[in-house]
């Protein structure tokens, strides 16, 4: 090999020495590659609309992400200039916090003859333990004597407190009172709201908050106030809505 190739393969050589380098360097540096993208876990919460991570990045939570916590998957952007944004909380699979749920009862449910409580088949919702709103629209129709008891199933240690939100079953017509009192605790009591007879639709909003310990199923419950022939229906097109705040 002559003098002049040597020089030109040392000279290649060198160069492509340097590629790699920088490619290296520029891998590790915002300005040279440009914005990025990963996931990171929130390690702890800064009080001026931060958290870092549990690799030591701090970040500015999007005005979106709320209710952060210690644990939280998330996704995080980085400038050219090096600062990191935190987009918000991913999907875990379960319910997650500042996520709501809504489910429609598609058909109707009569209950004839019975005051045990049990869970409607289509008004329940799945959760994880956390803190939780309630909140229903419950259409139905039931002899006046026999009147809608109402009550929450719900995991095991759940607290909270709630409302029926509807007429007092002492009431008869639809020009009645709404119940009111102190609330009730949400898995021990169940409360009745007033049937005007059978075929007349009427409504009640129950509402609640739940704290939750375990995994398992928030369910809207509920029977007869007393045992009669005559069937008490909920209908077709009532709701269930539950959201996590904590």
């Amino acid at each position: 090999m002559t003098a002049s190739a040597q020089s030109q393969a040392l000279a290649a050589r060198l160069a492509a020495a340097v590629r790699e380098q920088a490619i290296a360097a520029g891998s590790d540096t915002p300005a040279v590659r440009g914005a990025t993208w990963r996931l990171a876990t929130v390690a702890s919460i800064v009080a001026d609309g931060n958290v870092t991570t549990s690799d030591g990045i701090t970040a500015r939570r999007l005005e979106s992400y709320q209710s952060p916590g210690a644990g939280d998957l998330i996704a995080i952007t980085q400038s050219p200039g090096g600062a990191w944004i935190a987009w918000g909380r991913l999907s875990t699979g379960t319910i997650a916090v500042g996520e709501t749920r809504t489910v429609r009862k598609p058909s109707s449910t009569s209950r004839d003859s019975t005051t045990a409580l049990a869970a409607d088949p289509h008004l329940t919702v799945d959760v994880v333990p956390g803190e939780y709103v309630l909140d229903a629209f419950i259409a139905y129709d039931a002899d006046s004597a026999a009147d809608l008891k109402l009550g929450w199933f719900a995991p095991a240690s759940t607290a909270g407190a709630w409302w029926p939100g509807g007429s007092d079953s002492s009431n008869t017509t639809l020009a009645a009172t709404t119940r009111w009192g102190s609330p009730p605790d949400l898995t021990t009591t169940a409360l009745p709201v007033a049937g005007v007879g059978a075929g007349t639709i009427t409504a009640c909003r129950p509402v609640a908050t739940a704290v939750v310990t375990a995994t398992g199923q928030i369910s809207l419950a509920w029977a007869q106030n007393a045992s009669s022939a005559t069937p008490t229906i909920v209908r077709g097109q009532s709701w269930l809505q539950v959201r996590r705040i904590a």
